[in-house]
């Protein structure tokens, strides 16, 4: 489903409301007060329903997985028209209403649509991180766009434009700015739009590999004021911004960090101290004590369509309650109900709907869903199930009109709130609305070939599918040994050691050697299944332009050969004191076999470069095997900071090879 469809499909509301069509009376906003304070029948708590808790198991890997997402990813992942579907829908005249609520100038909405830079779209594929809270935009700009305010379900506080609110510290991936350059469209983990540049700032690969490598805290309590070392207030953070720690030996306070711009627009630490009590370390775990600080903190907060005022709605409640237990789900009430084991209550009667929820499902974690609305399920209560949802109001009709019992906030309610009042018709009740129940948010395994190789289309059922539509097996479900794995690895295979990127050069640990275990028929599926094949696949690198330059031959599949330009094109901006172990190049293109061995070397598919050897240590060439590298650490960052393993990071040492292998990297650029 195009995103698109996916916002005007949730927009559907069919109890959530906006403003009424004039001015109400004290009389009549007193008797609104007491019809939603009459609504809410239950404890505006969690304790009381977090009492018998099952401990919940949390892939953990999964959560990071997603979560920094848009930095596992080389480029935006939607095309232009779908990603960009607001200045179409958003575009028509004399439909949309502003801040002073007359029909929004049919010049204003065209010079709106120009500054989006259309044609820019995809342009920058550059990383960043949220250096601010943000409101992100369907279009760039702040100005509201209502539909008529005396429509019920129109009005405040149903801006149109407004998508999310995005957290401090948040991932993001830079598509292209504004024609002004006031805005970004960027994408997040969870939903993509325009958020102001002074939001954010670009970080580097080194930079994001420390990030997601850290130790992250989550803020439980909402709203909390962040100060840096000395005490000088800097934001706000809400639940669901999750921050890395330099330490937590500290008794009192975590030594968290964010990022900042320094003078010149570039990134730059923020220490910052926040006090235990205001967070725990991800993830916390699912109890009782942890399920009542957050629910607690956020049962009140008023109700925020999209962000809006920098409170919620029903489905960022949800995604913000579970962010702190290691659990993501996506953005909005459609997806989210679509993100696990569904179960469709369709054509149920509510006893049977009732009796459905309370035999599946998982207090705190299963999530009921119905047409543009998310709850999260609460448990049973004297026989019922409670939910506790982030809502607007409740659908009434008196004397044919329409109109609303606000609630306004995230509240506890059973699946009849609105019952006992005389004005809400009985096919407007959430149990006559109620449509499935997730039960569990999925947690599927994850990795990165999809996002670093064009030519994957996705892992399912243990089964790699290419684009052309051909696939390969993933797992083979064997247990090997070391020599077996160099011998016969799968594709799983190719991920069982952690490449330690930008580390410090040390000796590695006995038969530590990420990279060196290879898939030989994914490799011939990804550059080429034969040598000729290979080489009508090979295209020209210029290397080193401006130090007498050389033309070295690549593969150009899977932007093999574009990720070498770029290291070549920053290695050509070094002193020239690195120069000596840059302009002699020993190989990149050859065919032929692993010394020693019966596998193709990556030489074979155009992949790998070898540096000038008189500097190089091999271990099959060294009879004492001891690790020695002469390479600067400046130049094995620029080859890792674009995708290149390094040969210096095995057991079985070659320090002059440097090979395309970008799954095994979180961030590259």
């Amino acid at each position: 489903m195009s995103l698109r469809n996916i916002f005007l499909f949730t927009c559907t509301l069919f109890f959530l409301s906006g403003c009424t069509p004039k001015e109400p009376t004290p009389q009549a906003v007193i008797a609104q007060n007491a019809a939603s304070n009459a609504m809410l029948l239950y404890p505006q708590k969690v304790d009381f329903l977090a009492q018998n808790i099952s401990p919940q198991k949390v892939a953990q890997d999964d959560f990071t997985y997603r979560y920094y997402s848009p930095w596992f990813r080389m480029h935006v992942s939607h095309d232009k028209e779908d990603a960009l579907w607001a200045n179409t829908s958003y575009g028509l005249k004399n439909r949309y209403y502003g801040e002073n609520l007359q029909l929004i100038d049919g010049d204003e909405i065209d010079a709106i649509i120009k500054s989006t830079n259309k044609e820019a779209y995809g342009s920058i594929n550059a990383h960043a991180i949220m250096i601010q809270n943000a409101q992100m935009r369907n279009l760039p700009t702040e100005k509201p766009f209502f539909k008529k305010t005396t429509l019920p379900g129109e009005g405040y506080p149903f801006d149109y434009l407004q998508t999310s609110r995005i957290h401090i510290a948040e991932p993001i991936i830079i598509s292209h700015y504004s024609q002004d350059g006031a805005w970004a469209f960027v994408e997040s983990s969870f939903a993509s739009g325009w958020i102001p540049t002074n939001s954010f700032v670009l970080v580097s690969a080194p930079e994001r590999t420390e990030f997601i490598n850290a130790t992250k805290i989550a803020i439980v309590k909402d709203n909390i004021p962040l100060y840096n070392h000395q005490q000088r207030f800097i934001t706000y953070a809400k639940i669901g911004a999750i921050l890395p720690i330099v330490t937590r030996e500290d008794n009192d306070f975590f030594h968290a960090y964010m990022y900042t711009r320094d003078a010149d627009f570039k990134a730059q630490k923020l220490e910052l101290r926040i006090p235990k009590s205001f967070a725990q370390i991800v993830p916390i775990d699912f109890t009782k004590e942890n399920l009542s600080q957050i629910g607690d903190a956020l049962l009140g907060e008023k109700y925020g369509w999209g962000g809006y005022l920098a409170n919620r709605d029903c489905s960022a409640m949800t995604r913000d309650f579970l962010s702190p237990f290691g659990i993501w789900i996506p953005r909005n009430s459609a997806a989210q109900k679509s993100f696990g084991e569904y179960v469709s209550l369709k054509d149920l009667t509510p006893k049977e709907k009732e009796a459905m929820i309370l035999k599946n499902g998982i207090a705190f974690l299963s999530l009921i869903y119905l047409k543009g609305h998310i709850m999260l399920y609460a448990g049973e209560f004297e026989g019922k199930p409670l939910v506790m949802h982030n809502v607007w109001g409740v659908r009434t009709m008196e004397n044919g009109n329409e109109g609303r019992n606000i609630i306004g906030k995230a509240v506890v309610t059973d699946l009849y709130v609105g019952a006992n009042q005389p004005n809400v018709p009985e096919q407007g009740l959430l149990i006559n609305r109620v449509e499935g129940i997730t039960i569990k948010p999925a947690n599927p395994k994850s990795n990165n070939l999809v996002q670093k190789y064009p030519s994957v289309k996705v892992i399912k059922d243990n089964t790699v599918f290419f684009m052309d539509g051909s696939t390969l097996p993933y797992d083979d479900k064997k247990v090997k040994s070391f020599d077996q794995l160099l011998e016969n690895a799968d594709i799983e295979d190719m991920f069982s050691q952690k490449y330690p990127a930008f580390a410090p050069i040390t000796a590695p640990a006995l038969n530590d050697d990420p990279g060196r275990f290879r898939n030989d028929a994914f490799l011939k599926k990804l550059y080429g299944t034969s040598k000729s094949e290979i080489e009508k696949n090979l295209t020209t690198v210029n290397w080193l332009p401006n130090h007498g330059g050389k033309k070295l031959q690549f593969n150009k599949n899977e932007n093999a050969a574009v990720q070498l330009q770029k290291v070549s094109d920053e290695l050509d901006k070094l002193p020239e004191e690195y120069m000596k172990y840059l302009k002699k190049v020993d190989g990149t293109y050859y065919f032929r076999k692993i010394a020693k061995t019966e596998r193709l070397s990556a030489h074979s598919y155009g992949i790998a470069i070898d540096l000038d050897t008189h500097y190089s240590r091999y271990w099959q060439w060294d009879k004492t095997h001891t690790f020695h590298n002469e390479f600067p650490k400046e130049i094995v960052d620029i080859f890792e900071k674009h995708g290149f393993v390094w040969g210096g990071r095995w057991y079985h040492y070659d320090t002059m090879h440097f090979e395309y292998r970008p799954e095994l990297f979180e961030s590259i650029d």
